[in-house]
């Protein structure tokens, strides 16, 4: 079967991303709309269910990717074996998720709260094994098919909760509904395809097949420790209301980002790259650096509108009662450009077999973290909170991106100046004649030259290649 291209591939998972987007967003803002507290707590039950996740997820997928995408095991052996490891991990992770809730005194029913998206959580990490394998096999369609149908199941249930006004521990089930739905609908797409076996007999040639996703375990860790840690400590010091504030404020930076690092990146480029390193790094090459300039073009773009109509925005879609996530947002703009350009700089180091340089580079991000948690919450908690993940993820990028690159060139030294040109224009743009006509007017005078940009380095012509899998095929 030819697979068409990566557009085709990317409108799959798009047509999942946006799905859930659609339906997770309107959820937020009626949580939002009801209590800054509420959805202090859902946000911070979330964060806890994105390390369980990860401790599920054992750092193994993008591992799977690459094994999936090279041919290199039997699939549904290696399949069957990391769900076993993946299970196990998680009930380990749920166990130290209690311990932790209770050691830090929330109240009882925080701690079901928790716990009970905690598991959803838990249940998606296991889950991934099967999306990795759709996504090595370009079946990005029957990712679609059931990650699409789960979501509206699972938050229209929670969205039916917070309109019926229920108590937030039924809202939490919104998970677990959302995540079971997704298993079954895997388990069946599976039964559909030859699929031998779970049995445990395997797990030890695991052990040792998987000794370098070792690497990738630490840097998943890694990565989720620098992304959620600010929010423990703005629980702490802020409370469950300024916990929702920077929500509010993450939201649609988040959104963005996984928009490009999870649906384009890590599901549709990245397979591509684990297999162009080996065959033509010629090609690997032009991929990389045709990403690299659409990405930093619609960086620059997404930055600038967040930056001019934070104040704006978020009143209109949250209500009057987050003013102080306006302030947070706008610091956390930078994040766009730092996830859009690192996970690919990521990508591509782990496709060149750069991983353990990479991991380096996370635990100093990590490290940067910590003490900036450490200093800057308690002293302002929202804005802090804002600064010291920014500042972390600026970092990381620094590091991935500089190397990328240093070993591919996948920018020109000109390329470089029209960036910095087009960014310095549309900035002082804005600047000058914010004062001197309509804001709109303003806006948009700041926003051609990024527009400009963004045209002309529009995404490459789409790229094909054949694969052995026929239509219907995953293992």
């Amino acid at each position: 079967m030819r697979l068409k291209d990566v557009p085709r591939r990317l409108g799959y998972v798009l047509g999942a991303q946006w799905t859930r987007d659609a339906a997770w967003a309107a959820f937020t803002i009626l949580l939002a709309r009801r209590s800054p507290e509420t959805l202090g707590q859902i946000l911070l039950a979330l964060s806890y269910g994105y390390l369980v996740k990860t401790v599920a997820d054992v750092g193994l997928n993008d591992f799977l990717l690459s094994s999936f995408a090279r041919r290199q095991s039997r699939p549904s052996v290696l399949l069957a074996q990391v769900t076993w490891l993946k299970c196990a991990m998680m009930a380990l992770a749920l166990a130290i998720a209690w311990w932790v809730t209770g050691n830090q005194g929330y109240a009882p029913d925080l701690r079901l709260v928790v716990m009970t998206i905690a598991l959803g959580f838990g249940m998606d990490g296991v889950s991934e094994s099967f999306f990795a394998l759709c996504q090595a096999r370009g079946r990005q369609d029957v990712e679609l098919r059931i990650r699409a149908p789960s979501a509206v199941i699972g938050i229209g249930y929670g969205i039916a909760c917070v309109l019926a006004d229920a108590p937030v521990l039924f809202i939490a089930l919104y998970k677990g509904v959302e995540s079971l739905a997704c298993m079954l609908s895997a388990l069946s797409a599976l039964r559909r395809n030859p699929f031998k076996g779970f049995g445990l007999s395997g797990l030890p040639g695991l052990a040792r097949q998987m000794r370098e996703g070792i690497v990738f375990t630490c840097m998943a860790a890694c990565a989720m420790f620098y992304n959620k840690l600010n929010v423990f400590f703005l629980k702490r010091y802020g409370g469950d209301a300024a916990v929702g504030e920077y929500g509010v404020a993450w939201e649609t930076v988040d959104g963005l980002s996984v928009l490009v690092s999870g649906a384009l990146l890590g599901k549709v480029i990245f397979p591509l790259l684990a297999e162009l390193w080996d065959r033509d790094r010629e090609a690997f090459r032009k991929l990389a650096g045709g990403t690299a300039r659409s990405l930093w073009a619609a960086a620059l773009a997404l930055m600038f509108l967040i930056i001019a109509e934070s104040d704006r925005l978020l009143p209109l879609i949250y209500g009057g009662g987050y003013t102080g996530a306006v302030t947070a947002q706008r610091l956390l703009a930078p994040c766009i450009a730092t996830a859009f350009l690192h996970n690919l700089a990521a990508y591509a180091m782990i496709g060149m077999g750069r991983h353990k340089l990479l991991l380096r580079f996370y635990l100093s991000g990590l490290a940067v973290n910590v003490a900036c948690c450490i200093v800057l919450i308690p002293m302002q908690p929202l804005e802090g909170a804002a600064l010291s993940l920014m500042f972390t993820k600026v970092w990381v990028a620094v590091l991935t991106v500089g190397f990328f690159q240093y070993a591919l060139r996948p920018m020109s030294w000109r390329e470089w100046l029209a960036l910095v040109t087009c960014a310095g224009m549309g900035g002082s743009l804005w600047w000058l004649f914010r004062g001197m006509l309509p804001r709109e007017v303003a806006e948009v005078a700041g926003l051609v030259p990024m527009l400009f940009l963004c045209w002309r380095w529009r995404p490459p012509t789409p790229f094909q290649k054949e694969t052995s899998c026929r239509e219907g095929e995953l293992l």
